[in-house]
């Protein structure tokens, strides 16, 4: 359990800390570093065949500067900062895999192990939201893989209220969806064949929540829905074509 424990724990984090609301991004940027903590509950479900877990809490940090920014997962640079384009370098863990004990379905399976992505992302902000093209290849040669994903997110406040509806599609080459999904012949057995995993294209739905309890305290909600195509699907290992996740935090930021 200890992987999917650490899965749930960073994936936490990052889901708290995805792209800040626009006003925020602009406030640190014009000001002081902004940085916000928290803690987070949040309850995921995991592809794979039999593998259940409770929901969990974490903590949260996230830190908004004039160039340097973490939310989560992901640590960035801006290195062209203008109005409506932005650039910025990257450095992204990424937390799937599973270790042979989290599931009797993968008992003799070799350990999946999380690595960390380095990669661009580019932002486009126009009057019907941003758009985000991030691109992504495994630093540490875990999978050897890349993944390119594109966001489309509308953040808009009402009262208090903040909301951060977002579409996104998710490519993964095929060398990261077999390294995670796939099954190597040396690991088939009678009930789960060898199975070589084909790049693949991810869709996400997600909304995002954000009430302000007090000039420094807020209070957020995710829900995200990801369908798992095919070339992850039909893996014997992978007993879902769906996955959600729900998170519920609250973040306290210090003053100026």
């Amino acid at each position: 359990m200890r992987a999917i424990a650490l899965s749930c724990l960073i994936a936490a984090t990052s889901l708290a800390a995805l792209p800040a609301a626009a006003q925020e991004q602009e406030d640190a940027k014009q000001g002081p570093p902004r940085w916000t903590f928290g803690a987070l509950v949040i309850d995921r479900a995991d592809p794979y065949v039999d593998i259940d877990r409770d929901p969990l809490l974490v903590p949260l940090l996230r830190f908004e500067g004039e160039r340097a920014y973490l939310r989560g997962l992901r640590a960035g640079w801006r290195l062209v900062d203008g109005d409506r384009f932005e650039l910025a370098g990257l450095a992204q863990a990424r937390v799937s895999g599973y270790e042979a004990k989290d599931s009797p379905a993968l008992a003799g399976m070799a350990e999946r192990r999380p690595s960390l992505d380095l990669g661009l992302a580019g932002t486009w902000r126009t009057p019907i939201g941003g758009f985000e093209l991030a691109l992504l290849h495994d630093a540490l040669d875990r999978s050897g893989g890349s993944e390119a994903s594109l966001t489309w997110a509308v953040p808009f406040r009402r009262g208090n209220w903040g909301f951060l509806p977002a579409l996104a599609v998710h490519w993964r080459d095929a060398d990261l969806v077999d390294y995670y999904y796939g099954v190597r012949p040396g690991e088939a057995l009678p009930d789960r064949p060898a199975y070589r995993g084909e790049s693949a294209l991810v869709p996400e739905i997600s909304l995002l929540l954000e009430r302000r309890l007090a000039p420094q305290w807020s209070l957020f909600a995710r829900i995200g829905h990801s369908r798992y195509p095919g070339e992850i699907s039909d893996s014997p290992i992978v007993e879902r074509e769906h996955g959600t996740s729900l998170m519920l935090g609250l973040g306290w930021s210090p003053a100026d």
